[in-house]
């Protein structure tokens, strides 16, 4: 008598195999996904930087978030950004984005710098970065747990109110 065909342990051998090489390559796969959704992040964030110089004529004084998302993408948010101007929103009292007073320079701590504005992302990027933020001139920065958070999530309830 000539059997042909697979034992049951035969294939049991290779779903085992065949398990382990997906356990091994899927979250691997996962992981190359989620840093080009972070990659791809950065480079708009880095547009949207740029924008903000476009729609600052004089160079100085940056427009709100409203006029902002007006003047760069008639009033549509490029996906879930948070635009922060340096400004005080209690009148006087000093409590600005980056802690220099520039109504009162001499209150300011001289170590502080001197930023005019932020746009950070609030995408969800796992295990990555809690958030990405840009300011002024500087390249994307990643935020990936409370000692690198510089805060600027506690002032997205004034993106539209400075």
């Amino acid at each position: 008598m000539n059997n042909r065909g697979f034992t049951f342990v035969e294939v049991f051998i290779i779903l085992a195999f065949l398990s382990v090489v997906a356990a091994i390559t899927i979250p691997a796969g996962i992981n190359q996904i989620e840093k080009a959704k972070l990659a791809r992040c950065m480079a708009d964030l880095r547009a949207v930087q740029a924008e903000v110089w476009n729609c600052t004529p004089d160079g100085l004084i940056h427009p709100q978030g409203k006029e902002f998302w007006d003047c760069a993408y008639g009033g549509i948010k490029p996906g879930p950004f948070v635009y922060l101007v340096d400004g005080d929103p209690n009148a006087g009292h000093g409590n600005d984005i980056d802690g220099v007073d520039e109504e009162n320079p001499g209150a300011s701590d001289p170590d502080d710098e001197d930023i005019r504005f932020v746009v950070y992302c609030k995408h969800n990027h796992r295990d990555l970065a809690d958030y990405v933020y840009i300011s002024d001139h500087g390249p994307p920065v990643i935020v990936s747990g409370p000692d690198d958070d510089p805060g600027w999530r506690a002032w997205e309830k004034w993106e539209f109110k400075f």
